[in-house]
């Protein structure tokens, strides 16, 4: 039986019937070399394949995911559009479990949880929210509207102020201006009306020429008393156009405040053409022009036509007297009556006799005197029995202005 034979120069066993070692013979290595270097060749390239393959695997999963991610957050935005805040959170949850890093997902919950009702929950979305971002400018407006909702005055106006000097992903300086128009309002709502018209102030110095932006700041600016400044605002946003209702009735009223009622009356006659629906542009509007009729001291008027608005103006003031002492429950004919209604009738009955047409053309110093006592009734009787109507509140913001006071 032949013995195994090993080859002399790499020691391998030569296999049964082979002469040669197939390793070592001329040609042998190359051969093989060829198959090892082709078999890892395939090998390699089997697992590019595979690799691609669960590449494009997983990134058509994910895509997938993104896709059923944004089809429920949008349904979840038409839910919260609609006002349906509830069905809303089932969609953005959802939303939610197919992209878990998405931040916009994420805020959107939030919003909908607190227009909800849900507080709690909302809240702590928006703080984990704002710990990752204490800078973004959204997330500190949703944590304003939220404190305002809750009643924290301290938190709100911390937050709005963040939100002013924060980070917005769009529109910077819109978003700024938004946030610090609704940081006014809500300061002027609380009551604050010098923190609001500070933050207005700073509003009103660099304002577009935005006419509708105008007369909004200007509107807010006039509930805080500087009408002066609104009124800027108004002519500024009139100028951009002439027609803008809100800067007419704007300009009206800064000038009916201002107990200009001539020009209150040009300019809420011209809102009121433009909208026959501004009810306090309107309401205005009446009463200036019952100012101008009743006004005995406007200018130009002629010496007859002074004297029968002061006769006019005497004897409404002695009804409105009379009625307020009835009112009252005094009787002032009683002999003895020591009320400023007694003292004020017992001085226009003296006055009576000589308030005749012709004598108060003739005579300027007692049209004068029957004036200063019809203001003097006026102011008397709105103390008393509140503010009056009609001419009566013509007459008494005519007094008023002489006076150098509003109501």
């Amino acid at each position: 039986m032949q013995t195994e034979r090993r080859c002399s120069q790499c020691g391998r066993i030569i296999p049964w019937g082979q002469v040669e070692c197939p390793l070592c013979a001329p040609h042998a290595g190359l051969f093989w070399s060829l198959r090892e270097e082709t078999f890892l060749g395939l090998t390699l390239l089997f697992l590019l394949i595979l690799f691609a393959a669960t590449g494009f695997a997983a990134k058509f999963y994910h895509a997938k995911e993104q896709a059923l991610g944004q089809e429920w957050f949008s349904r979840g935005e038409a839910e919260l559009r609609a006002g349906h805040a509830k069905a809303a959170l089932g969609d953005f949850r959802t939303a939610l479990a197919y992209s878990r890093e998405n931040e916009s997902y994420r805020l959107r919950l939030a919003q909908a949880l607190v227009a909800a009702g849900q507080l709690q929950e909302g809240r702590t979305y928006l703080l984990s929210l704002w710990e990752r971002e204490p800078g973004n400018g959204t997330i500190n407006l949703e944590l304003a509207h939220l404190a305002v909702r809750e009643g924290s005055e301290p938190d709100a106006l911390r937050y709005f102020n963040n939100a002013i000097y924060g980070e917005w992903s769009s529109e910077p300086v819109v978003r700024r201006r938004q946030t610090r128009l609704e940081l006014a309002e809500y300061l002027l709502n609380a009551g604050d009306k010098t923190r609001a018209q500070s933050e207005l102030l700073a509003l009103a110095a660099d304002l577009p020429g935005d006419a509708q932006l105008q007369a909004q700041v200007g509107s807010l600016l006039f509930r805080t008393g500087a009408n002066d400044q609104a009124l800027n605002l108004f002519q500024q946003a009139l100028r951009e156009d002439p027609r803008l209702e809100a800067a007419l009735a704007g300009v009206g009223e800064a000038y009916f405040e201002m107990n200009d009622f001539g020009g209150a009356e040009r300019y809420l006659s011209r809102a009121v053409a433009e909208n026959p629906h501004l009810t306090r542009a309107a309401s205005l509007l009446e009463v200036s022009r019952m100012v101008l009729s009743i006004d005995p001291m406007q200018r130009r008027l002629s010496s007859q036509d002074r004297a029968q608005r002061t006769l006019q103006a005497f004897v409404q003031v002695l009804t409105r007297l009379q009625e307020c002492a009835t009112v009252r429950g005094i009787d002032l004919d009683a002999p003895g009556g020591e009320t400023d209604l007694h003292e004020l009738y017992a001085r226009a009955l003296e006055l009576e006799p000589r308030m005749r047409e012709e004598r108060l053309r003739r005579d300027p110093e007692l049209a004068a005197t029957a004036v200063d006592l019809v203001f003097e009734i006026e102011k008397t009787t709105a103390r008393d029995c509140g503010e009056p109507q009609g001419l009566d509140l013509a007459l008494l913001l005519l007094a008023r202005a002489q006076g150098g006071s509003r109501p």
